[in-house]
């Protein structure tokens, strides 16, 4: 069954979705040569973005079936409690991927709609504008699920170096979200 995960990779496919959108049309209507250029370069960017993400459902899924596996295994004997044990953190070491992967495509979406605020047609900004709010929403989910998998993942050598990095992207996340949110209500007027 598709959870959070699952649901973040679909915002960021339509985040990216309408990234390429709008690049389309401001490409279309665009007549200074440097910014067709740009936009002619961040399209193709845009829909294999939405692409991975795509995918990155279907990974996500996968990686938390194999969590629910783990939980399953025999656990009567010490020893198939400790083989038990393991086998869950590392599923959750693992079922981090997809959404640190979300979580760091989502900041790339979220550039691209600032590129596209300052630089796209002003009839596209209602769509960035969505664009970049999806793109924040992916970036959080991203890092409410590695924060999540990482509290079922106590005393795994993993986690000092996956909460770090994950701290990182949050921080990363709040100031371009400040940047953008000023920048998109600035270009609405």
């Amino acid at each position: 069954m598709p959870g959070g995960g699952c649901a973040v990779s679909v915002v960021g496919a339509l985040a990216a979705a309408l990234g390429s959108l709008s690049g389309q049309i401001s490409f279309k209507k665009e007549t200074d040569t440097d910014q067709k250029e740009l936009l002619h370069d961040l399209i193709p960017q845009m829909d294999r973005a939405r692409e991975t993400f795509l995918d990155l459902i279907d990974a996500d899924a996968l990686a938390y079936h194999g969590v629910v596996l783990a939980r399953r295994l025999p656990h009567r004997t010490a020893e198939e409690k400790a083989t038990r044990a393991a086998a869950i953190i590392q599923t959750f070491a693992e079922a981090c991927e997809p959404p640190r992967q979300m979580a760091k495509l989502g900041l790339e979406v979220l550039d691209w709609a600032v590129t596209l605020g300052r630089k796209g047609n002003p009839v596209i900004l209602a769509d960035v504008g969505v664009m970049g709010f999806l793109a924040v929403a992916v970036v959080h989910g991203g890092v409410i699920n590695i924060l999540s998998n990482l509290t079922m993942m106590a005393g795994a050598s993993q986690s000092p170096e996956l909460r770090q990095e994950t701290e990182k992207l949050r921080e990363i996340l709040e100031k371009r979200s400040r940047e953008f949110t000023e920048l998109i209500y600035r270009q609405m007027g």
